[in-house]
């Protein structure tokens, strides 16, 4: 019988720019290193706001400049159930990692939340954990956030190769 894949879902607050960017590169990134029968990745928001809605068209702009795809994104939300079907959650910033605590049942709950940062060795040296929201902002604000998501989710997938080991 094969084990059920590692299941990482990435946290932001409406699900249509900082956990989509998350969600697509990762995925990419776990494909390519042909890890998809072992790792699964999803993404939600803490609030409904848009749920059902496609990404933030800057957020699918950024992605297809550099290669990825992230056009079939539609938001989700993230609720305490969540935490029976996911071995990951990475929050965005420390506002959603208060706010997956809050949904939190248990230890084992709060134990699966980290910031996708935590996993950049450059964003961890400088003390810039939290990815900052560029829905206010313009392309630079995304590209910025582009950035900082691609670089942690390759230390996330080394992370996660490591896991499966």
């Amino acid at each position: 019988m094969a084990a059920e894949p590692l299941h990482v879902t990435f946290v932001c607050s409406g699900n249509i720019c900082r956990s989509p960017m998350g969600d697509v590169i990762l995925s990419q990134l776990v494909a390519e290193a042909g890890l998809s029968d072992q790792i699964r990745v999803t993404s939600s928001g803490t609030g409904d706001w848009h749920v059902g809605e496609r990404a933030d068209p800057r957020t699918v702009a950024v992605l297809h400049r550099n290669g990825y795809d992230g056009s079939a994104h539609r938001a989700s939300q993230f609720d305490e159930r969540t935490f029976d079907d996911v071995d990951l959650v990475l929050a965005s910033d420390l506002g959603h990692v208060r706010a997956l605590r809050r949904l939190a049942r248990n230890d084992a709950d709060r134990d699966k939340i980290r910031l996708v940062r935590e996993f950049d060795p450059t964003a961890v040296a400088n003390g810039t954990l939290e990815t900052d929201d560029p829905w206010y902002g313009d392309d630079s604000d995304f590209a910025r956030c582009f950035r900082e998501v691609e670089a942690a989710c390759r230390g996330i997938l080394t992370h996660l190769e490591e896991r499966l080991r």
